[in-house]
């Protein structure tokens, strides 16, 4: 039997905006846990810096650090841009603000005009892999507090990499990480798929396999799939057959084909770059993971023979802002990129 939640009184009706929508800002969160990053903690933070710097030109940001010493050393160390630069003072366990930041939704009411609401659903590290994560947990309501918004708590555990939307309905996800029993073992997944709608707007779930080689999240979506407008989506795929990824995301591309034959969805196939090795592991370095900004999209690259032919359809995708590239093999040492690091606030 599946665990139900209905959407609370009084809110009628939920939706998570699309990323190309218009934002208000990116949050993020300073790299501070030396288990996460070392050896490459110097040059993450200039990754970091790089960034901020980036967003920076395109709309506001909100980083948040521990302490007030570290919020002064930041404020003297980033250059503010032409739009608005916060640093504000929140203690987190690690820097991965996509997985335990607030998701922002536009809420209708019973009566009453729309309103943004705060949700704040449960972070449990991944499964519970990194623990503590309490800090991390607390985020979303601080996130609310500081623009006064309406928080409201989902006793559900969903990281925001998990899942890409279209902002009309469609909802991207895999099996391996939303149905995994070390989320949510209450809910089947017709549950999920009711919750998901609730509270997201998800009309229509399109269900993945699995994750790749070297990702530690149990398959997030923004690793394999995302959406770039309303009716395209971008998929990886490998075009190496000895390569570990191959199999998985060749049935997730089938998937997808699928999908977009019944939802007339044209879907675009990505290719991966090379294996990324750093410090004996494998890393999940993936062209998806990219972070679409009011007028620009930063993609993330690896000094690898595919940058330049993935750049370029990015920019057919994409012709009204502008694709910019970000060294990102520091980051991916810590199992993420750019949209892991970042959660944008709707404006």
């Amino acid at each position: 039997m599946s665990k139900r939640l209905a959407l609370p009184a009084p809110y009628t009706r939920m939706r998570l905006p699309a990323e190309w929508e218009r934002q208000e800002a990116i949050w993020l969160t300073w790299p501070q846990n030396q288990e996460t990053w070392a050896p490459v903690s110097a040059d993450v933070q200039e990754t970091y810096a790089s960034l901020i710097a980036l967003i920076l030109q395109q709309q506001n940001v909100v980083v948040l650090c521990d302490t007030p010493e570290k919020r002064d050393e930041l404020s003297g160390r980033i250059k503010s841009g032409p739009n608005r630069l916060e640093i504000l003072v929140c203690p987190t366990n690690d820097s991965w603000i996509r997985d335990y930041g607030a998701l922002t939704v536009k809420a209708s009411r019973a009566s009453g005009p729309d309103q943004w609401v705060s949700l704040d659903f449960t972070f449990n590290s991944w499964g519970g892999k990194y623990p503590p994560w309490d800090r991390d947990d607390q985020v979303p309501r601080f996130m609310a507090a500081t623009r006064n918004r309406p928080c409201l708590k989902v006793d559900f555990v969903l990281e925001g990499g998990s899942i890409d939307v279209n902002g009309r309905g469609l909802l991207v996800t895999t099996e391996q990480c939303l149905l995994n029993p070390n989320r949510n073992p209450g809910f089947d997944r017709k549950g999920i798929e009711e919750l998901l709608s609730a509270y997201l707007g998800a009309d229509r779930i399109l269900w993945l396999e699995a994750g790749i080689d070297g990702d530690d999240t149990d398959g997030h979506v923004d690793d394999l799939a995302r959406f770039v407008d309303e009716k395209t989506l971008f998929c990886a795929v490998e075009t190496r057959k000895d390569d570990e990824n191959y199999e998985p995301l060749r049935r997730n591309a089938e998937r997808l084909h699928r999908y977009a034959a019944q939802l007339d969805l044209e879907v675009v196939e990505i290719p991966m770059p090379e294996k990324q090795i750093k410090a004996g592991i494998r890393t999940p370095a993936t062209y998806l993971n990219f972070l679409i900004l009011n007028g620009a999209v930063l993609v993330p690259v690896f000094q690898d023979a595919q940058d330049e032919t993935v750049l370029d359809l990015f920019a057919r995708y994409f012709p009204n802002r502008r694709v910019i590239p970000l060294d990102s093999r520091s980051l991916v040492y810590g199992q993420g990129a750019m949209h892991c690091s970042s959660m944008q606030e709707p404006l």
